[in-house]
C-alpha cells in the first residue's frame, strides 16, 4: 500500500532540514577552521586545528548520506527538483568524498608542521579549505 501524501511530504521535508542542517555544520566548521588557521600562525593550537580537521571527514560522510537520503524522499520536491536528482546523488557525494580524502592529508601536514617547521602550512591548509567551501557553493 503507498504511503500517503502527507507522509511523503513530512519525510521529504525532514530530509531536507537534516541535509540543510549537517551542511551548515560542515560550512561553519570550515570557516572557522579557516579564520584560526589564518588569524593564529603557529600555536598551539595546531594540534587541536589538525584533529578537527581530520574530523571533518565524518561531517562529510553526515552530508552525502544526508544528500542521498534527500534524494530518495524528497526527490518530488522543489527543493531536490531546482538542481537535479544527480547533484544530490552524485555531485554531492563525489565533493563530500574529495573533501573527506583531503581532510586527511590536510591534517598530516599539520601534524607535521607541529614536529618541524613547514613553509606557510597554515596557509597552504587553509586555502585549500576555501577550495572545499567553494566546491560546496560557498566563498
Amino acid at each position: 500500500m503507498p504511503e500517503s501524501i502527507p507522509r511523503n511530504l513530512f519525510r521529504g521535508t525532514r530530509a531536507i532540514l537534516k541535509y540543510r542542517k549537517e551542511r551548515g555544520i560542515l560550512v561553519n566548521n570550515i570557516r572557522s577552521y579557516i579564520s584560526t588557521l589564518r588569524s593564529m600562525p603557529q600555536g598551539n593550537y595546531l594540534i587541536e586545528i589538525a584533529l578537527n580537521v581530520q574530523s571533518l571527514k565524518i561531517q562529510c560522510d553526515k552530508v552525502k548520506w544526508a544528500s542521498e537520503d534527500l534524494a530518495i524522499h524528497a526527490a518530488g520536491m522543489a527543493y531536490v527538483a531546482s538542481k537535479g536528482i544527480t547533484y544530490f546523488t552524485r555531485t554531492i557525494p563525489q565533493i563530500c568524498d574529495e573533501i573527506g580524502r583531503d581532510t586527511r592529508q590536510l591534517a598530516d601536514i599539520l601534524h607535521d608542521h607541529i614536529h618541524r617547521t613547514i613553509v606557510d602550512a597554515e596557509i597552504h591548509v587553509a586555502l585549500r579549505l576555501e577550495h572545499a567551501l567553494a566546491d560546496l557553493g560557498h566563498i
